[in-house]
């Protein structure tokens, strides 16, 4: 099967459509903080997070099926064009709640279709596992750099400043996505075709059981900085270095790519990803903090760099890479309403124990399936 070779312009793509669809995920603390700053209390706010990630994940599911017939250039710039409109009305009329989700599920919409043509656009590489690493590895300093202009736009532009910072990045570079091209002949595999493999629908629950502990507790990042009486200034800089040690994770996940079993690398990222949300759910001062967010970053990004790996490995057309991100998505998105839930009623350190036991519960009963599916060696292909 002929493959795209890996071009640095198509890199440089994925780098800015992968940055670009973690928005509404890796800032979502910035997110929810301005949004309780506004009056919204944790469950209203991780209502929001819901309609936004639910959005981009019901979005990217309903895409799966058919994503392969669409050019990626148009998916990508359409559904940046709907973020960005949805971000300047998030900062115009702040005061409707109502108006808020509704903006909220049009953002998460056009995060999805971008999502989905980076997934695609990067699947049929020569070595996927290598794009997909160096890719999130641009993202994480993409969505660092915006950290650091969030809170200052917040500053210098209102409480609400920081979405319309969101709405200005999109907008400055939206343009490098266009190296997306039309994509090579592929077989045909329908989603549903693909959920009736055991070893399919392991690997997405998997990813979703991972995504719904760390969205529970990702959300609320911020929150748990502020009862530590940490500084402001100080959870900025904090979120914003340890999110760029992802790159650490996406380095590492590059140079294992073709080399490494997938298997050890799942485990390997579940477990140290499910520490890391101990760390930073039980956290009691500024340096457990630090110490939590920075390893959560760093596994995390090498974690998701695996899963897209595995998932280009099982089906190269991408739809199986779409379906899972719509389905790790998803299930984030269920996680920022529950963390909100959580942090009402409960306490922090609960939503660490949530974060730790959606990483490993799956792993004896889903991952024998998928070391199965690996050893085989052949794509899951149906007839249309």
């Amino acid at each position: 099967m002929a493959r795209r070779t890996d071009s640095w312009a198509l890199i440089a793509a994925v780098v800015i459509g992968n940055g670009i669809a973690h928005i509404g995920t890796s800032t979502m603390p910035f997110q929810v903080g301005a949004l309780m700053d506004m009056g919204l209390n944790g469950r209203e706010a991780g209502l929001f997070g819901f309609f936004q990630i639910g959005a981009l994940a019901l979005s990217m599911i309903l895409l799966a099926p058919v994503i392969h017939r669409a050019r990626s250039v148009t998916v990508a710039m359409t559904g940046a064009a709907l973020a960005i409109a949805a971000h300047i009305l998030m900062y115009l009329v702040p005061g409707s709640f109502a108006l808020l989700l509704l903006f909220a599920a049009l953002a998460g919409t056009g995060y999805g279709l971008i999502f989905a043509a980076t997934i695609t656009g990067g699947s049929t590489a020569a070595n996927p596992d290598r794009v997909y690493a160096i890719g999130n590895g641009g993202a994480v300093a993409y969505v660092v750099a915006l950290m650091f202009v969030m809170p200052m736009a917040s500053i210098y532009l209102g409480t609400m400043g920081a979405f319309l910072a969101v709405a200005i990045a999109i907008l400055i570079t939206m343009p490098v996505m266009l190296a997306f091209r039309a994509r090579a002949s592929l077989p045909t595999i329908h989603a549903g075709g693909l959920l009736r493999q055991p070893a399919v629908l392991a690997l997405m629950l998997m990813w979703a059981g991972y995504s719904l502990g760390t969205g529970a507790l990702w959300s609320f990042a911020e929150r748990i900085a502020k009862g530590l009486a940490i500084a402001p200034e100080t959870t900025a800089t904090i979120l914003s270095l340890s999110a760029l040690c992802g790159i650490l994770g996406t380095g590492v996940a590059a140079w294992l790519g073709g080399r490494s079993p997938r298997i050890l690398s799942m485990v390997v990222g579940l477990v140290g990803t499910g520490i890391s949300c101990l760390l930073l759910g039980f956290a009691t001062g500024t340096v457990m903090f630090a110490l939590g967010v920075l390893t959560y970053w760093i596994f995390y990004m090498y974690q998701y760099s695996v899963f897209l790996g595995v998932a280009a490995s099982i089906d190269p057309s991408g739809r199986a890479g779409t379906l899972g991100g719509g389905c790790e998505r998803f299930a984030f998105a269920i996680g920022a309403p529950i963390g909100g839930i959580v942090a009402d009623f409960g306490s922090y350190s609960m939503l660490g124990i949530l974060g730790f036991l959606s990483c490993v519960l799956t792993i004896p009963l889903c991952m024998p399936l998928v070391a199965r599916r690996l050893s085989g060696g052949t794509p899951a292909a149906l007839p249309s």
